[in-house]
């Protein structure tokens, strides 16, 4: 799970399925957006960083997958088509979306321990002697604060509303103070210089994203074939069925010459199409077929056996 504070919110809570991918990032990327995109999905979350108009991050979290650059953005055009996930943009200074590209990209010390169990001194000891870089990230079901450290010496905050790195912790210190709080410990490589590559130069976003149409195009022809193979199945096995009730209840009326006259008159009138109006021509005509054979008495009875079994073969269908 991908945890961060929001930043200041740009917008909220929209399907990314309803939104020309490629096209919104060109358009961030001109107006020299600084900030992230989150997408939140059933199965992961995805991370895109801008930094003055540079694509400089991208991230994917699944439950059994992390994927980075390219491959990220792909997986993110590819589940925001299908049309089920929420994006989430946040604007950020310069300096708080390269210590973000550098949290996302850095490596667990610590993950997931009680702040109430942990000796704070002692840990911020440890970090000054290990001269670190990273962050430590305190964190409850729905508030997330970062603390920012350089070389072993805190750098600054960041917290839900913020857009730069602050030097005041209360906000960030609340977040602490909550009923079961948690804490991670994160290491990095620094938090960038700038030289960072645009991701949106060395990759064609616009062929990402038709690859990701296609892809869900030929899943849904697979599952529309699938059904439709399963509908004639379906529809094989109802006319079969049909077949067979019809030539027995008129075998047992007329005889064995009333299976020939069910099979002669049900290829000529229900084939291709079995509904109510095809139905009514087939009696039609096999009542008058039928009248060689028998009385009038015996197939109207033979007539209303047929149309209470047809009418309970069809309602199962």
């Amino acid at each position: 799970m991908v945890l961060l504070p929001k930043g200041n919110p740009v917008k909220e809570n929209v399907n990314p399925g309803k939104i020309n991918l490629p096209a919104a990032l060109e358009k961030l990327q001109a107006g020299k957006f600084c900030g992230y995109l989150r997408f939140d999905f059933a199965d992961g979350t995805g991370v895109i960083i801008f930094e003055n108009g540079r694509l400089i991050s991208a991230l994917f979290e699944g439950s059994d997958q992390r994927l980075i650059a390219y491959d990220a953005i792909a997986t993110i055009f590819e589940k925001s088509i299908e049309g089920n996930g929420r994006l989430n943009v946040y604007r950020l200074a310069p300096e708080l979306a390269l210590s973000v590209h550098a949290l996302l990209h850095g490596d667990l010390l610590y993950q997931g321990q009680e702040l109430k169990l942990i000796d704070i001194k002692s840990l911020l000891e440890r970090l000054k002697e290990m001269t670190m870089s990273g962050c430590l990230r305190i964190y409850t079901g729905d508030r997330v604060a970062l603390i920012f450290y350089r070389d072993g010496s805190p750098l600054g905050f960041f917290h839900d509303g913020s857009t730069e790195i602050e030097t005041t912790a209360d906000t960030s210190m609340s977040v602490a103070r909550l009923p079961g709080a948690k804490i991670d410990v994160l290491t990095t490589k620094g938090g960038g210089d700038g030289m960072l590559a645009d991701l949106m130069k060395s990759a064609d976003v616009a062929a990402l994203w038709g690859k990701a149409q296609g892809e869900l195009a030929r899943r849904n022809r697979t599952v529309e074939e699938a059904v439709s193979r399963s509908r004639s199945a379906m529809e094989k096995d109802r006319r079969q069925n049909l077949l067979a009730m019809l030539k027995t209840v008129s075998s047992q009326h007329l005889g064995k010459i009333g299976g020939s006259l069910v099979e002669k008159e049900f290829e000529k009138n229900l084939s291709e199409t079995l509904d109510e109006a095809s139905l009514m021509v087939f009696y039609d005509r096999l009542s008058k077929s039928a009248k060689l054979v028998a009385g009038a008495s015996k197939i109207n009875s033979m007539l209303d056996e047929m149309k209470k079994g047809a009418k309970v073969i069809l309602e199962e269908a």
